[in-house]
């Protein structure tokens, strides 16, 4: 058994995933669900998972501290519990809180799944209740799902998750040439095309906040960068044909709605044929999403301008 700082950790078991141990008497227990259930499949995207958190206090006598509540995962994603710790649990009392995630697609289903440590189609991202004298861990697990492809799709396309994660794919993309991305810049090495794809819409590098033009402006540019080797590789074609085109040159604009409508239209067509087979001879490379994102730098910098009127 590991210690705890000074303390040492007394794991409990739920939900039929996680760890326990044979110490006493435990101060907390926790329950974790995912629409209600231990165990779901994603089938078909975008796929809602309605994550539950119940933590109990079971100390027979004495009320019980919740210190910390984490997601090995979903933290990443914007989960908070609450209300936020510390806070105190009565006896026999119970604290439950609730995260909507949105799965858009088999290859972020996928890449979630590999952000647990295990390389398969799991996401059993772990939850960690800490208390005075230990902790108390359990998890969910969602089944990532391939869908067939939709009636129609001739020429298969990937989303920001499967880019995000297969570098050679990348690789292979920048190969055929620089891609454009209008007040972005030009993409030419794969540390760049890894910035865009791994970089934070909300803030740069250093922390600072991007304006809204500048956070509208990243958004709409790394679905463009997926729309590009989408087309490039695979021989996609948006609807309209232009897409790609009009996407560069509002991101040489600063008309902040013209954009903000792009970004959906983009991502919709680099989503349209995501479970459609790969053409002959093109090979995805494996999934290293942990040495993709250290080798991301992202080339972005405040342009100074705003939303035009």
């Amino acid at each position: 058994m590991k210690a705890w700082g000074r303390f040492w950790v007394r794991a409990v078991l739920c939900c039929g995933f996680g760890w326990a141990s044979a110490a006493g008497a435990h101060d907390l227990k926790c329950e974790k669900r995912v629409n209600g259930e231990p165990i779901v499949v994603a089938s078909t995207y975008p796929f809602l998972a309605n994550y539950s958190f119940k933590v109990t206090n079971i100390h027979p006598t004495l009320p019980s501290i919740l210190q910390t509540a984490t997601d090995s995962i979903l933290t990443g994603e914007g989960f908070t519990f609450t209300p936020a710790p510390p806070v105190s649990i009565p006896v026999g009392g119970s604290l439950t809180s609730f995260f909507p995630l949105s799965i858009d697609s088999f290859s972020d289903c996928k890449l979630l799944a590999l952000l647990d440590g295990t390389d398969d189609l799991n996401i059993d991202n772990v939850f960690t209740a800490t208390f005075d004298g230990g902790a108390a861990i359990c998890t969910a697990r969602v089944v990532c799902e391939q869908p067939p492809p939709p009636p129609g799709c001739t020429h298969a396309t990937r989303t920001l998750g499967f880019y995000k994660t297969h570098i050679p794919a990348l690789e292979q993309c920048l190969a055929l040439g620089p891609i454009p991305l209008g007040a972005i810049g030009t993409i030419t090495t794969l540390p760049s095309a890894e910035g865009i794809v791994w970089g934070d819409p909300a803030k740069y590098p250093d922390d600072t906040q991007r304006s809204q033009l500048d956070r509208l402006r990243f958004l709409l540019a790394r679905q463009t960068l997926v729309a590009t080797c989408n087309q490039r590789l695979f021989g996609a074609t948006p609807t309209p044909p232009t897409l790609i085109t009009d996407a560069v040159t509002a991101l040489s604009g600063t008309d902040c709605t013209a954009i903000s409508a792009l970004i959906p239209q983009v991502d919709g067509f680099n989503n349209s044929c995501d479970a459609a087979a790969f053409p002959p001879g093109f090979e995805p490379g494996p999934a290293t999403p942990q040495l993709a994102k250290s080798i991301a730098v992202d080339p972005t910098s405040p342009s100074g301008q705003a939303c035009s009127p």
